[in-house]
């Protein structure tokens, strides 16, 4: 067979031509490269943080519809700032010194709680059971009226007297708010006697003069509200001595 001759001329265009589809190649692989390093450049410029942004936003937002969904089930009740003893008069004015509105999950709430100041009665009121601070307030703790404290509401005097001393006694365990009848034993009759009843206990104190303020503390002097006209009554049952308090209950 023969060969068939290609001439100097005829290689040359041959080698000109691969040589200029080799590059055609390489450029067409080099501006393919180029374009994929650019979309990778823009996915981790904007797309990426675009995703966390998404991401964070959802989370924020079930964030707050759990935050929503618990407040739903969450309602207003009224509580006490502070400890308060029982019988103690509350101004209108000053119930914010006393209670404060807090949030409570729903199914704690009874139907008989104050939910609001507002609520509270308008000329002033008693407190009728000892409260505790951040203890709810119910219906049944406050009264506008009271036919043992409301004679102190027109004339009283402010007197103290000291009892002997017995540990775990009536006398010892009395606190302030409590009410009480005061008898003491009469030197003529050698009985004993009542001479002040429903005393409203003021501040009561221990033995060397301390206002006592711990339920394990005992009580022997007494400072105690007495309407005008009992005045002389009790000073006279300090006078005979021997004095015994007793301690009145509902």
């Amino acid at each position: 067979m023969f060969e068939k001759k290609i001439s100097d001329e005829d290689r040359k265009k041959m080698e000109r031509k691969a040589k200029k589809n080799a590059k055609a190649s390489k450029k067409k692989e080099s501006t393919g490269a180029g374009v994929k390093d650019k979309l990778i450049s823009v996915c981790k410029v904007v797309v990426l943080p675009l995703i966390f942004v998404g991401i964070v936003v959802c989370a924020l937002y079930l964030v707050m519809q759990n935050k929503l969904e618990e407040e739903s089930l969450k309602d207003s009740v009224l509580a006490m700032r502070e400890d308060v003893a029982v019988n103690t008069f509350v101004k209108s004015e000053d119930a914010g010194k006393y209670f404060e509105v807090i949030s409570v999950d729903l199914t704690a709430i009874p139907t008989c709680a104050y939910k609001s100041l507002d609520e509270l009665p308008k000329d002033g009121f008693y407190i009728e059971n000892a409260m505790t601070k951040t203890q709810m307030v119910m219906k049944d703790d406050i009264a506008d009226k009271d036919i043992v404290m409301d004679k102190y509401k027109n004339d009283y005097e402010i007197t103290s007297f000291p009892t002997e001393s017995f540990d775990g006694g009536v006398n010892g365990s009395l606190r302030k708010g409590d009410i009480v009848d005061v008898y003491a034993l009469n030197p003529e009759t050698e009985l004993l006697e009542l001479f002040a009843e429903n005393v409203y206990m003021s501040e009561v104190y221990d033995n060397v003069g301390n206002r006592i303020t711990k339920p394990d503390e005992v009580a022997t002097s007494f400072t105690v509200l007495v309407t005008s006209e009992k005045v002389e009554s009790v000073n006279l049952a300090v006078v005979y001595g021997k004095v015994q308090i007793y301690l009145k209950t509902e």
